[in-house]
């Protein structure tokens, strides 16, 4: 987590937060719970927790196939610190305590949304061992129906030349993800060709055109009922992962009980992928999925962690088998959470690599969350978000060393390169909410999402300049992390005046726009470009301020200073606060590449 003497600025949602005990949609079920905000002393991030039972919860009713890796392994850097004994979880004979909650936070991160931040991490630290895949350039195809929604399990062919190059079914969302960089082709242009049903589509996109492309059915789509639903856990079983185990055996009937209440229920099942390494027991154990939870705890019951030895493990046979070994669903939701505390052994010269099974989960929709704990190094960490971001999964990571009831473990043992962009729950809180969300992309009634924004208050022995340059700073720097376009230090951005919504409030975007420019500067995200000539560019182009709020008008006023990139944001009063919305364009698109948005107290303004 970024360390920030932050008092004033405090972030209150930064990635979009789903409730994990119940949601209040039609198709989803259950009812929403309050949200509440703990602060860590050392830290002025509030990360959004929310602490219901879930226990009164379980009460309301491919990419290029198997394409090989572009580059090869560097040397292996050592191994990471072992992890420390966490409390286990007390079982009896036939007897099982269920608890509430584990008692173990998990923080995760998004690296599609804070796909520029993600890129940068691969950068610098692309000198552990792994195999390369390039995604510094991404196209996101989206497939909508006839009214809008999202079609998920459409069939994607792109072509360059007459020859086709990738293809692959759409996620929930309708996403499918071209990464032009990583097929080896030239081609400066692609053709799509998307299929559902007895509907079609197909588009021309340019490889320098914009980074979301929508594609729309003629039809309303097709969601079968009941909904498929297949949640596969890979689990590290060697010694070290004992409590972590436990665990999962502890809150299953949590976690069956909270997706078996969605309406419509869905037609869930449950599937295992066990691993250990080579020369152990065994390496790889595949348990069938099953919609009959007695008898996935009678498979489950008797795993034990033992076993290895050595720091990696052989996660690339795991991968490999909950890719190519499970009976998934032909046409419903398909999701795998990886659990582990160790790193691949990349060195046994598998010609089935962590990548190829990673592009191969993509091509069939198949998300992978990949969990850390304890000990996890900075080697597992890269490879695991590796493969979440690659199958539009996300990246988990065991909170250990926090106070209070998620006690237990080193602080920091889990290697997490994540800044500010990450949220924290209850680890089968989050698997819960992540399914729901899933669900809820087919679900007519999409669930409720809170809206991300940063706050400043006045602070007595703090001057206004500096909490607004503060609140300004991470504000910025969220726009860089959440970029759907790469951008480096190198990239030229200017950020513009901002523009106003009502009377009375001039002087006060006046001086936010002064303070904004200063801020571009400070946090060193992308090269500044200065504002000369910006009236006389105004009056060429026959614009006022005014017009600014338009991203095809910011766009030229941009194109003539010499950005690729703009900060435009729009300034509102509301009551007793200032809203200001921020957007950050692509120059040569006018696309919207991320947006912010800050609520600023009335003392704070002119």
């Amino acid at each position: 987590m970024k360390r920030t003497a932050l008092v004033s600025v405090v972030i209150l949602a930064v990635v979009l937060l789903f409730s994990c005990a119940g949601m209040d949609t039609t198709g989803v079920g259950g009812s929403v719970p309050e949200k509440r905000s703990e602060e860590r002393s050392e830290d002025s991030v509030l990360k959004m927790d929310d602490d219901s039972d879930l226990a009164t919860a379980t009460g309301v009713p491919a990419e290029m196939e198997a394409g090989a890796p572009a580059g090869a392994p560097a040397p292996a850097p050592a191994r990471g610190s072992s992890k420390e004994a966490m409390p286990s979880v007390s079982m009896s004979g036939d007897y099982r305590e269920v608890p509430s909650a584990s008692g173990l936070k998990a923080g995760f991160s998004d690296d599609n949304a804070q796909f520029n931040y993600f890129v940068n991490f691969l950068k610098e630290y692309g000198d552990v061992e792994h195999f390369a895949y390039d995604i510094s350039e991404r196209i996101t195809l989206k497939v909508l129906d006839s009214a809008g929604k999202p079609v998920a399990n459409a069939a994607v062919a792109i072509a360059a030349g007459g020859t086709t190059l990738v293809s692959g079914l759409t996620s929930s969302d309708g996403a499918y993800r071209l990464y032009p960089a990583a097929l080896g082709s030239q081609a400066a242009s692609y053709t799509v060709r998307v299929e559902s049903g007895t509907m079609s589509a197909g588009a021309e996109v340019r490889r320098d055109g914009e980074r979301v492309v929508e594609l729309r059915l003629a039809k309303p789509r097709s969601v079968p009922t009941p909904l498929p639903l297949d949640i596969l856990f890979v689990m590290d079983t060697t010694g070290s992962m004992g409590e972590e185990i436990q665990r999962l055996k502890a809150t299953m009937e949590i976690i069956h009980d909270n997706l078996g209440a969605l309406k419509p229920r869905p037609a869930l099942r449950f599937g295992l992928v066990l691993y250990k390494d080579r020369g152990d027991e065994y390496v790889t154990k595949v348990v069938p999925f099953t919609a009959d939870l007695g008898e996935f705890r009678a498979a489950l019951d008797p795993v034990q962690a033992d076993g290895g030895g050595d720091g990696p493990e052989d996660l690339e046979s795991a991968l490999d088998d909950a890719v190519n070994a499970m009976d998934w669903n032909d046409d419903g939701l398909r999701l795998g959470f990886v659990v582990t505390d160790a790193e691949a052994h990349l060195d046994y010269g598998r010609e089935y690599t962590y990548i190829d099974a990673a592009s191969d989960a993509r091509a069939r929709a198949i998300k992978l969350y990949t969990i850390g704990t304890g000990g996890l190094p900075l080697e597992g960490e890269y490879l695991l978000r590796q493969v979440s971001q690659l199958t539009n999964a996300k990246y988990i990571f065991l909170t250990y060393g926090e106070r209070g009831e998620s006690e237990g473990g080193a602080e920091g043992s889990v290697s997490h390169h994540t800044g500010a962009n990450f949220q924290t729950d209850k680890l089968e809180a989050i698997i819960i909410r992540f399914v729901k969300e899933e669900v809820s992309n087919l679900s007519d009634t999409p669930l409720s999402m809170d809206e991300e924004y940063y706050s400043a208050r006045k602070v007595d022995d703090e001057a206004r300049d500096e909490t607004i340059d503060k609140l300004f700073g991470e504000a910025l720097d969220n726009l860089a992390d959440y970029s759907t376009y790469r951008i480096t230090a190198d990239t030229p951005c200017v950020v513009l005046p901002v523009t106003v919504s009502g009377d009375g409030i001039a002087a006060t975007a006046e001086y936010f726009g002064e303070r904004l420019a200063m801020a571009s500067v400070t946090i060193g995200r992308w090269k500044p470009v200065e504002r000369k000539d910006f009236q006389k560019i105004l009056a060429e182009l026959e614009l006022q301020l005014s017009g600014l709020v338009d991203e095809g008008s910011a766009a030229k006023v941009g194109e003539l200073l010499g950005a690729d990139v703009l900060v435009a944001s729009s300034l509102f009063r509301r009551d007793d606060q200032y809203e200001l919305y921020l957007r950050l364009v692509r120059v040569s698109t006018a696309e919207v590449l991320a947006v912010s948005r800050a609520k600023i107290a009335v003392d704070l303004g002119l």
